[in-house]
Parts: C-alpha cells; sequence; structure tokens
C-alpha cells in the first residue's frame, strides 16, 4: 500500500511539471517578490519614513491585504468570475506599488508615495494570492501541497540568486517579478470547471460546519497573532543582522518545502490536522520559547518561527480545500485567508507595546512567550478535538485493507499496478481521453479496484464529488460501471 501511495504521489509531482508547470512557477513569482519587499535587506534600506518603521509598513501591508480579501468575499461571485482581467490589474497595482516603495525619493516628502505604494502592493497581492490559492486548492489538498512545496523551492532559489546580482539590479528584478507572475497565470489558462462545480454531501451538514469555523476561524487566529508577535519581537535582527536574516529566510523557505512534500506524501485527510496541531504550532512555540533563554538568538528564533508559520500557512490551506467545491470553496477559503492574514497583521501592531515593555524588564519577555505557548497549544488540543470527526474513520469501520476486500467481493479485480496497468500506461489513458487532472486521479484509483469510499477518503473530496467525477470518467471513456471500466483497460471491452 506504501509503494502504492508513492507510486501516486510522484504521480501528482510529474503531472504538475508536464501539464501545470506555470502555475507553480507563477506562485513561486509571487512568493520571491514578497521575499524581495517584505522579508529581506532590499526594503529595508528603503522603507524607514518619518512616520513609521519597516515592521509597521509591512503591519500596514498585511491590513490592506485583509481588507482586500474581505472585500473579495463580499463580491466573490463577480471576483472569480472574472479570474483573468481581476489577475491582470492585480499584477498592475502591484508593480505600480512595488515601483514606487522601491524608487521613491529618499525625501520626507516622498513618504507618502511610499505609504501608497504599500497599499498598492496589499490589494494586488492578496487578489494574486488568492486566486492562485483557489486554483490549487480546486485540484485537491494533495495537489495543492505538491504546487506549494514546488514554488517554495523555486522561490528558495530564485532568491538566492537575486541576492549575488548586483545591489542596482536587485530593486529592478522584484518590480518585474509582478509581470512574470502574471504572464504564468496567462499560459496556465482557467482553472479545470470539473473541481469547480461540485456541490458539498449534505450528510454530517452540521458537524462539518462546526470543523470548518474551527479550521477558518480559530486555528488562524491565534497562530496568525503569535507569528506578527513574533515579527515584532525579532524586529532588531532585520536592522542589525540583515545578511544573516535574508539567508536564514531563504533556509526557512526551503525546509519548509521540504516538509509540506513530506506532508503531501505520507499525510492522509485523517492526519494532516494532526499534524497541523502538534507539528507545526509547536515549532512555532519553541520558537518562542528560545527568545528569553537565548538572548542573542533573534535569527534562529525567526527562522524556526517561519518554518512553523509557512507549514502552518500551507497545510491549513489544504484543510479549507477538502470539503466543498464551486463558489463555497472559494468564500471559504478567502474567509480563511483574511483571518489568518489579518491576525498576523493584529499580532505586528500588538507586538510593538510588547516591545516597549520588553526592553524595560526581561522578565516581561518570559511572561509574554510562555502566555503565546500556551495559547497556541490550546488551540491546536481544541482544535484537534473540535475537528476530530473529520480525523475519525468512515462509520463502515472499514479499514483500506477492508476496501480492498470489499471491491474484490463486488467482483472488481484489484489490479497489481505493476503487472497490469501502471502508472504511465494509465496516465496515456488519462490523456487519450481528455480527462482533467482530478477525474486523472480518480480514474487511476477505478482501475486499481478502489471502492467509492476509499476514493473519497484517499482524494479528500466528499461522497457527492466522487459520484460526479466517476460518472464523468464513465462518459468519456464510453463505459457505464467500474467492472467495464477494467475490462476495457484489460482489452476485454471493445474501445471507442
Amino acid at each position: 500500500m506504501a509503494r502504492s501511495g508513492i507510486r501516486s504521489y510522484l504521480g501528482i509531482v510529474k503531472r504538475q511539471f508536464r501539464e501545470a508547470p506555470a502555475s507553480w512557477l507563477a506562485f513561486s513569482a509571487l512568493l520571491a517578490w514578497m521575499f524581495g519587499l517584505y522579508w529581506s535587506d532590499l526594503f529595508v534600506a528603503r522603507s524607514f519614513t518619518a512616520q513609521f518603521d519597516f515592521l509597521q509598513l509591512r503591519a500596514l501591508w498585511l491590513a490592506v491585504e485583509a481588507l482586500t480579501l474581505i472585500a473579495a468575499y463580499a463580491g466573490a461571485h463577480l471576483v472569480f468570475s472574472r479570474s483573468a482581467p481581476i489577475a491582470v490589474g492585480a499584477g498592475t497595482l502591484l508593480f505600480a506599488g512595488t515601483v514606487l516603495v522601491l524608487f521613491a525619493p529618499a525625501e520626507s516628502a516622498s513618504d507618502g508615495l511610499r505609504v501608497g505604494g504599500v497599499v498598492l502592493t496589499g490589494i494586488g497581492g492578496a487578489a494574486l494570492l488568492a486566486l492562485q490559492g483557489i486554483g490549487f486548492a480546486r485540484k485537491g489538498p494533495k495537489t495543492l501541497l505538491v504546487n506549494v512545496a514546488l514554488a517554495l523551492a523555486a522561490a528558495s532559489v530564485f532568491d538566492s540568486i537575486l541576492l549575488y546580482l548586483p545591489h542596482a539590479l536587485q530593486p529592478m528584478i522584484v518590480c518585474l517579478l509582478p509581470v512574470v507572475c502574471v504572464a504564468l497565470l496567462a499560459v496556465r489558462g482557467p482553472v479545470d470547471p470539473a473541481c469547480s462545480e461540485l456541490e458539498v454531501d449534505a450528510q454530517g451538514a452540521a458537524s462539518r460546519k462546526r470543523t470548518l469555523v474551527v479550521r477558518i476561524v480559530a486555528l488562524p487566529l491565534v497562530v496568525g497573532l503569535a507569528y506578527g508577535l513574533m515579527q515584532r519581537l525579532t524586529s532588531d535582527a532585520y536592522t542589525s543582522g540583515a545578511a544573516e536574516v535574508n539567508v536564514a529566510t531563504i533556509v526557512s523557505f526551503f525546509v519548509s518545502a521540504i516538509f509540506i512534500a513530506l506532508a503531501a506524501l505520507f499525510v492522509d485527510s485523517r492526519k494532516l490536522i494532526k499534524l497541523v496541531c502538534f507539528v507545526a504550532i509547536p515549532i512555532i512555540g519553541i520558537a518562542f520559547v528560545m527568545l528569553p533563554l537565548f538572548s542573542d538568538a533573534g535569527e534562529a528564533a525567526q527562522a524556526i518561527c517561519i518554518i512553523g508559520f509557512n507549514s502552518f500557512y500551507f497545510m491549513v490551506w489544504a484543510l479549507w480545500a477538502g470539503d466543498q467545491g464551486g463558489i463555497a470553496l472559494s468564500k471559504r477559503f478567502v474567509l480563511g485567508l483574511f483571518v489568518l492574514v489579518g491576525a498576523e497583521s493584529l499580532g505586528s501592531f500588538v507586538g510593538m507595546q510588547v516591545v516597549a515593555a520588553v526592553r524595560d524588564s526581561g522578565s516581561t519577555l518570559a511572561v509574554v512567550s510562555l502566555v503565546v505557548v500556551y495559547l497556541l497549544l490550546m488551540a491546536g488540543i481544541f482544535s484537534f478535538d473540535r475537528s476530530g470527526g473529520g480525523m475519525r474513520e468512515p462509520q463502515t469501520g472499514q479499514t483500506e485493507d477492508a476496501d480492498v476486500r470489499q471491491a474484490a467481493s463486488a467482483g472488481a479485480p484489484v489490479l497489481d499496478p505493476v503487472a497490469s496497468n501502471g502508472e504511465a500506461e494509465l496516465a496515456d489513458w488519462a490523456k487519450r481521453y481528455r480527462l482533467s487532472a482530478r477525474e486523472a486521479e480518480v480514474f487511476e484509483l477505478l482501475a486499481r479496484g478502489r471502492n467509492r469510499v476509499y476514493i473519497s477518503k484517499t482524494l479528500f473530496i466528499s461522497d457527492n464529488t466522487t459520484r460526479t467525477h466517476m460518472k464523468n470518467v464513465y462518459r468519456k471513456l464510453g463505459v457505464h460501471s467500474q467492472q467495464e471500466l477494467i475490462d476495457l483497460l484489460e482489452g476485454k471491452h471493445e474501445s471507442r
């Protein structure tokens, strides 16, 4: 079973390289832009104004992103039906804002231009982030995590190159990254509509609603506040050791990519919430514990916090992607982003007051750290408990082996992936019959004799969603049942 899971995972990775590289490359361009402007010293040297320091301007950027996201939530039907022009407009705002931030004159009279540039980048950045995240979410949680891991790794490599470019060239490259992002989104084309027309299964709606509230509001709120606070508590690192912070940030991004890739490989829908609550959140807690114990460990604590936050940030995306499709998915995703980004901004503003107190009393930092760690752990335990329904086995009590036995007893032979129809051959069938990415995943599992319950659990989708994809697969291949599909693959059924 593990070997089959690895083959399935590698199949997803190959498809993203072969069929959809523009999607994750566009996201990597956006991540690289964020590094160049708000996570490195490129912006620090140009960010100080008469009213705001670097972290205050970044908190303003996050606050504008949050306001843009809540506006997108209110107008979700209009925004996501016109994703192409929205992406172009967002890229234009992002480009214009970046130019103002990096190239506005240094005089205090130009501070307003720089602040205006931050506002424009908040609007454009939020729109592009939401559009790309929703595009990933419609492909399913596992594919989402694979795309994110690829984008983080690519952004880490690009950021490493960026640091070695001439200083005069660096800001020009950062300004062009939004253009690259939008161009790649145009190459990607529209999101497959088959993945956005699905309805949620009504069974267990109340439990699902309670679980989603926890995942969309409770967890992002606490973790976002903690991360924003950590950025303020380690603010001295930005001005006293910019080179070290740059390297630590890039390494943290790459480690996050590895962590998320492993999560996509080994974690199913029932275990993902465990990984979020008992791995990603404690990593952030460790960073807070380090602060009072190691006074000179600001860069290390920040790096650990970035790894934990990035891992949490994108794994919670996968949790948002799992239950519904259509406009409901878009609205849920945007609402979750709003809570997460808004909480991070609020945490940064709250941290201003904390920093003032910490400077006068070393014990205050220890108290603040302990309180934050306690809140993080309580949020994780509470969320794990409230989301328990999403992690329990199906009520039938079937395990993976039981699913195989049930399929066999129903007359659907379980195919050996190597001896019968290997991954490459199944991919050829999917391409020949023009199956979408999600339909191809369902097709592969059907070909291996998996039943509907197993497919829903493996792909993190509802029973109704699975039914819809199965019908589409049968229709495109000209068969009427799983047995006919398997006969077709084995040459016993006359193909069209």
